[in-house]
């Protein structure tokens, strides 16, 4: 009797986790969080600070969790091919960033690879707009991929509200610290 029960308990984790496989497998694999927030700043100077990834850690609400985190570097800060990887608590995880292109004034391209808690890679672009003397509109673009079978959890988490208010609040913080 016992072991009647104990194979249908097992046929039935197996069929949950055999169906889990086959939905995620038509399950979207991608996400995209778009943020927008106008700084009144011109777009040199916003272009500027936002160029040097070290600047992030004063306004990027994830690097702000975890101020003892430890970061190397790799190339010069400011430049394609910069890369500055971090290994922090709980919180912010571990990985790296990449300066991927420069368009002086209107966009800075970065690569977010996270190594810890997960790994995952991001294109996590600020694209600016001078839309006024001194006003710029700043975008904050994260799209990345869930990979199969985490893509699953896509059918269940709206990224664009999970991770949407921090983005803001990144930007939020940008635009305090620049108008200051």
């Amino acid at each position: 009797m016992i072991k009647k029960i104990m194979m249908i308990l097992l046929y039935s984790i197996l069929s949950i986790v055999a169906l889990v496989l086959i939905i995620a497998l038509f399950t979207k694999k991608d996400y995209t969080i778009v943020r927008e927030l106008n700084i009144n700043q011109p777009d040199s100077n916003i272009y500027e600070h936002l160029r040097f990834l070290k600047n992030h850690k004063q306004f990027n609400v994830w690097f702000l969790k975890d101020p003892n985190m430890i970061e190397t570097s790799k190339n010069v800060d400011g430049q394609i091919g910069y890369i500055l990887s971090y290994k922090g608590n709980k919180d912010l995880g571990s990985g790296e960033q990449e300066i991927k292109g420069l368009e002086k004034n209107k966009k800075i391209d970065i690569e977010l690879r996270f190594i810890k808690p997960f790994k995952s890679t991001s294109k996590t672009p600020f694209e600016l707009e001078n839309i006024g003397q001194s006003q710029t509109k700043v975008k904050w673009t994260m799209q990345g991929q869930m990979n199969y079978p985490l893509n699953f959890a896509l059918l269940f988490i709206n990224m664009d509200s999970f991770l949407g208010k921090d983005v803001q609040k990144t930007l939020e913080n940008l635009k305090s610290n620049l108008e200051k």
